[in-house]
């Protein structure tokens, strides 16, 4: 947590700044050393609330924010010195409502080297047709990203049936903004982690990509049925990879007919199909299903 905590507070630049924590319902003395390793900071806030997963606290922490952008940092990342000064400047600079830069992973602490010539040299990118890019690419993230509170509110954050919270907050900006990319590495997070979603819990992180279709598209039915489509075949392809690689179906699986099925997806309903294709990924190891969602949705 120090290391973390000292990257949070080490941020460059002459940017209004202010730092909000949320507690997701911790049990051990999270609050205590955080309340200790921060007395002094200006502008700081902890919040403690009863546990709501990824999507709920990191909603719950940015409806708290009072300044116009919003800088998230996973629980365990190290950010650059120059990460957030770099993305806000690059956001502002393109006009977008959300900027996306690359995370590394390490397992010794001396694997941390931010190349800051090279990030500050990165222009930013303007997507073309957003929300395809974000669906077929599944753009995420958490610490290498910034947004405007505003594009963040409008969007509705995350979504709180999704236990995960970057992807589906990433669908639901590119819908109504523009997003910048920038190829620049901002932040490193833990890979030996078991906890970590990204690393350690593959199902997890699989299943909520499927999920944040799933009620992305049941939310916007009048999606272009092109853009349907694409989720569909990005959901079945997923979820037939993992139950062939790692559960060992075949062709008898109902995950190879879904896969086959997108290709040609003749008489479909786009959104029950995406709900059929999430259990692959719950065969043999649980999943996080979201809160508030129910299990006849799944």
């Amino acid at each position: 947590m120090e290391s973390v905590l000292r990257a949070l507070r080490g941020q460059e630049g002459g940017f209004e700044r202010e730092f909000i924590f949320v507690d997701d319902g911790s049990t051990d003395r999270s609050v205590e050393i955080l309340r200790d390793l921060t007395r002094g900071w200006p502008d700081t806030r902890i919040a403690v609330q009863a546990n709501l997963g990824p999507s709920g606290s990191t909603n719950a922490g940015c409806a708290m924010a009072r300044l116009g952008w919003i800088k998230l940092i996973g629980s365990d990342d190290i950010l650059a010195p120059f990460a957030t000064e770099l993305l806000l400047r690059r956001a502002e600079e393109s006009g977008a409502g959300a900027i996306y830069s690359h995370q590394r992973f390490y397992r010794q602490a001396e694997e941390i080297a931010f190349d800051r010539a090279a990030a500050q040299g990165a222009p930013p990118r303007l997507l073309d047709a957003a929300l395809g890019f974000v669906i077929r690419h599944n753009l995420s993230g958490t610490s290498g990203t910034l947004f405007q509170k505003r594009a963040f509110a409008a969007a509705g954050g995350c979504d709180p049936r999704v236990f995960a919270e970057d992807f589906s907050l990433c669908l639901r900006l590119a819908r109504r903004e523009k997003i910048a990319l920038l190829d620049a590495v901002t932040c490193f997070g833990p890979g030996d982690e078991p906890g970590r979603i990204m690393t350690g819990r593959k199902n997890q992180l699989l299943h909520d990509y499927n999920a944040a279709l799933y009620w992305f598209l049941r939310d916007n039915p009048d999606l272009p049925p092109r853009l349907k489509r694409l989720a569909f075949r990005r959901a079945a392809g997923r979820a037939w990879k993992w139950a062939r690689r790692e559960e060992g179906r075949g062709v008898a699986s109902r995950y190879f007919w879904l896969n086959l099925w997108s290709y040609a997806p003749l008489g479909c309903d786009f959104t029950s199909a995406i709900g059929a294709t999430m259990k692959a990924f719950a065969l043999s190891r649980p999943v996080r299903a979201g809160y508030g969602l129910a299990a006849a949705d799944e």
